[in-house]
């Protein structure tokens, strides 16, 4: 298969890398086209960008592979597919070389039959990976192509006319795929994912008539090309679920049938890849930090990484004018969904670890890293061209943005927001230092949402996101000065004497934005219950919001909500987890409560 000549009959560890170098050199040629006929299970016109990442991490992984053996070589691609596999396609062929590895194991090398043993277990491995599995997708032009192996195994001279006939196979298998799915029908193409694979196949067999198309240097596709314009198609992109939520797990006697019991429930699209001590979980969800809670209760959660498929998704839904924060804001998620909200992350990091806020390391994440580190957690705001390149995308459909951030006293997010906006286009881009952050920059963002679904032109939301912030007003408190004094904030003297003399501080934000002290109370519940009183009387009896954010203190937040509600006669008050790039600053167990006065 993987060297010159009709009659190759065995498959070595060189021979495999070459050959999945050069499948893998075939998607990122047309990655791009992937994505323009991306339309299931989700149009987020990423299905080519994720395969070729996926495969991308594979192929690396067998770099240089002279002294290995097939068996070594499939399971370092496997593996590091695993570790790297992006969205629902790349997760099932992360899967498919899973299988493979499995029935391969250490051999030194394989001949046809075996070969073909391993890609039939490596189609039937990708199939069980979906607690889900639909025809019309890769799973089908996978079976065929096995089927076809199998038929072919016999008769072929060896493994580039095997090869050749099963790829035939796979691309009738590939045509029929409209038939068995009725969306690719309505929009005329066929699945994302099975022409990947396709792809995949071809370039495998292009090594035959020239094996330098295994070369990465001579193809110059090291860098990844931009994105072009979404297909017409997309114009059918559901909006069911929000959150594409990754994560790898670790772990000894990993059951995937018990964890597709209890995952389904959080969403769709759920693809367990994997086995043994690692697993990873692709699933398209509206709660995905409830969601790597509940893993982190089942197995170690070694990383975890979130795409929002909003801005995705609002590429393809026309909508005049998009909503845009940082990942400083809280509010609930269903609030985010609702809003169809773009939060672009902070980042934190631990000395040489770097983790983006919300993306791949979660609040619970957060306090198990804290604890345990030597060092302490260092925040940074996004970058400039983060920015641009969020701008860029959203302006491709919508007339103009509004760019609510944290308070400019605080953070240069703001700033960094402001500079993008002017490079990009500050005619259609309104950018807005709220003063504001955690869940007070959710009132003033919800305050924004409500003036925009009324109908309101951008200066007018601008202008409605302004008076909320001024109407507005957050009240903080936290057990412990521990982490204020681990960051250089608070000299240790201060924090020994506050601790003899059990005071809590009381913190707030004055008008421009930067944090003040509004007292102190004696005692934590003493501290809980001035937070909530004091938010109560900014509300002066006039119609009230409130939210609650908590750093893993959920029931202290659950008591100054209770007294939250009854003192302005509200029904609910929601309580959110505090982002993790703020708890990097309050340390665990800060509560926090917001409160804005709702204009008539």
């Amino acid at each position: 298969m993987w060297s010159e000549g009709p009659s190759v009959r065995t498959l070595n560890g060189p021979r495999f890398a070459r050959a999945l170098r050069a499948g893998a050199l075939a998607v990122l040629r047309e990655q791009e086209t992937l994505n323009r006929i991306n339309v299931f299970p989700v149009a987020d016109a990423d299905t080519g960008a994720n395969l070729a990442a996926t495969l991308r991490a594979a192929a690396a992984a067998l770099v240089p592979t002279r002294t290995l053996t097939v068996g070594q070589s499939i399971r370092l691609a496997a593996d590091a597919a695993l570790e790297g596999a992006r969205g629902n396609s790349g997760a099932i062929f992360a899967q498919f070389l899973h299988g493979l590895a499995e029935s391969v194991g250490s051999a030194v090398q394989v001949g046809m039959k075996e070969f073909v043993a391993a890609a039939r277990r490596g189609a039937e491995s990708a199939r069980d990976a979906l607690a889900q599995p639909v025809d019309g997708t890769i799973l089908s032009v996978l079976k065929a192509w096995s089927v076809a192996l199998e038929e072919h195994a016999r008769s072929a001279r060896g493994f580039p006319e095997l090869l050749a006939r099963a790829l035939e196979r796979a691309r009738l298998a590939l045509a029929d795929t409209p038939r068995q799915l009725r969306i690719l029908a309505v929009n005329n193409v066929v699945d994302a994912g099975a022409q990947g694979f396709v792809y995949f196949l071809e370039g495998i067999s292009s090594i035959f008539a020239d094996r330098r198309a295994a070369s990465w240097l001579r193809t110059g596709l090291s860098a990844q090309a931009e994105a072009r314009p979404f297909a017409a198609a997309h114009a059918q992109a559901s909006f069911a679920y929000r959150y594409c939520a990754e994560a790898l797990l670790e772990g000894r006697g990993l059951d995937r049938k018990r964890l597709a019991e209890i995952l389904q429930p959080f969403g769709d699209s759920l693809v367990l890849a994997g086995g043994g001590s690692r697993l990873r979980v692709h699933i398209h969800t509206n709660e995905p930090l409830r969601l790597f809670s509940t893993l982190a209760e089942l197995a170690s959660v070694a990383r975890t990484k979130i795409d929002d498929m909003v801005l995705q998704q609002l590429a393809v839904h026309h909508s005049s004018i998009a909503l845009v924060t940082d990942s400083s804001c809280d509010l609930p998620e269903t609030t985010c969904y609702a809003l169809q909200l773009v939060r672009v992350p902070l980042s934190i990091t631990f000395g040489d670890e770097a983790f983006t806020d919300g993306v791949d390391i979660t609040p619970a994440q957060f306090y198990r890293k804290l604890a345990t580190s030597s060092v302490s957690p260092r925040t940074s705001q996004p970058a400039v061209g983060e920015f641009r390149r969020i701008y860029r995308k959203l302006l491709e459909t919508h007339q103009s943005i509004l760019s609510v951030h944290l308070s400019a006293g605080l953070s240069g997010t703001y700033q960094a927001a402001l500079a993008a906006s002017r490079e990009v286009d500050p005619r259609r881009i309104r950018v807005v230092d709220s003063k504001q952050l955690s869940v007070t920059l959710g009132l003033v963002v919800e305050a924004a949402g409500e003036a925009r679904r009324q109908g309101a032109s951008l200066e007018e939301i601008a202008a409605a996101a302004e008076r909320a912030a001024a109407a507005t007003k957050l009240f903080a408190t936290f057990p412990s000065l521990e982490t204020a004094v681990r960051g250089g904030r608070v000299p240790p003297s201060m924090a020994r004497l506050a601790g003899v003399l059990r005071l809590k501080p009381i913190l707030s934000l004055d008008r421009d934005g930067v944090a003040e002290k509004a007292g102190v109370a004696i005692g934590f519940p003493a501290a809980l219950r001035r937070i909530a009183d004091r938010a109560a009387r900014w509300a002066r009896g006039a119609r009230a919001r409130a939210l609650v954010a908590h750093a893993n203190a959920v029931g202290a937040a659950e008591a100054v909500a209770e007294r939250l509600m009854r003192r302005l006669g509200a029904a609910d008050i929601a309580i959110v987890n505090l982002a993790a790039v703020l708890a990097a600053h309050t340390g665990p167990g800060a509560v926090g409560v917001a409160v804005r006065r709702v204009e008539d």
